[in-house]
């Protein structure tokens, strides 16, 4: 027996796909430092790099504008999602496996009338509280019904049930909110006191396919370790990384390449010196390639691989201001 549920209503993902989608500008900010947010391309951002903020001591301020929101009037009246005279509400939403938290920022109400006399621009807003957010996870604007109202009863697609959820309005972008990490995607989990500091946590099956994200591989820092605190560097107020953190990222980052070289075999090697058009962090494989390309790796051994990843990151700790290699 299956257990699908189907939804009565029309979606925006599936139901709706005709309707223009308004355009959208992010803008980060904190009641602290200055996240320092970097448009990474193809809908990704990192924070926290070259930046004193830290997500444990910090809270992250996402404004989201959306323009063009004029043409989101044929989400009302037939064929759309909610009747002619109904309320729709448009909230930032904040999901991540990685902390396991989901955050929704205040409600944008918006009605057909509204539309009709707005200007081009609605802003939503999301505040995430400190030590809520780690690692990597995703923002959309999502759509609810706030009133079903009156009209549009005889339409079968129409939303009737009030907080009915429509889907994300917006495109999903992919935010990396870890100073320690940055692209690397590092989870930090109570282990056990006898348990390793770190671990490298692997689930893919062809890295080749599997996105860089924790969910496949990740970097897990063992919280109930004594050697846990020495991680950061807290005496100034801010969580740079200290000699030992550089440490264990050198590990990771050889032991991550080494297993996709051992998986990918003689076609890694191509990979690395297959010309290209820019750096990206989409699957596994491609991000061991970018790291042996920017960092200069050499893989020709273990040892050697092991001894110019600390190399690369040592170059980055002396070529960074804040002292911080991201």
């Amino acid at each position: 027996m299956s257990a699908t549920v189907l939804n009565p209503y029309r979606t925006l993902s599936d139901g709706l796909s005709h309707i223009p989608r308004p355009d959208m500008r992010l803008v980060f900010g904190s009641a602290g430092p200055n996240p320092g947010a970097q448009d990474l391309g193809g809908g990704e951002y990192s924070l926290g790099t070259d930046s004193d903020w830290d997500p444990d001591m910090h809270n992250l301020t996402v404004s989201c504008e959306l323009r063009n929101i004029a043409e989101l009037r044929a989400l009302f009246g037939p064929g759309g999602l909610a009747s002619a005279d109904a309320t729709l509400m448009l909230a930032l939403e904040w999901t991540s496996p990685d902390s396991g938290w989901r955050g929704l920022g205040a409600p944008v109400r918006l009605t057909l009338h509204q539309l009709s006399a707005a200007d081009a621009m609605v802003t939503v807003l999301l505040v995430l509280p400190a030590r809520s957010i780690r690692g990597i996870g995703s923002l959309a604007v999502q759509v609810f019904l706030g009133e079903p109202g009156t009209e549009g009863r005889g339409d079968a697609g129409v939303a009737r049930l009030k907080g009915a959820r429509f889907g994300p309005l917006s495109r999903v972008v992919r935010v990396v909110v870890d100073s320690d990490g940055s692209l690397f995607p590092v989870l930090e989990e109570s282990l056990g006191q006898g348990q390793a500091l770190w671990e490298m946590r692997t689930a893919w099956n062809d890295p080749r396919e599997e996105p860089f994200t924790s969910e496949y591989v990740a970097l897990v820092l063992n919280r109930d370790h004594e050697l846990f605190d020495q991680l950061r560097d807290r005496r100034d107020g801010n969580a740079r990384q200290t000699p030992l953190m550089r440490h264990v990222l050198a590990s990771w980052v050889s032991l991550l390449v080494l297993s996709v070289r051992e998986d990918l075999g003689p076609k890694f090697d191509e990979l690395v010196f297959q010309p290209v058009a820019a750096v990206e962090f989409a699957s596994i494989a491609e991000a061991a390639v970018v790291l042996v390309r920017t960092g200069e790796l050499d893989t020709s051994t273990p040892q050697a691989l092991f001894a110019s990843v600390q190399r690369w990151l040592d170059r980055r700790v002396q070529s960074t201001p804040a002292g911080d290699a991201s």
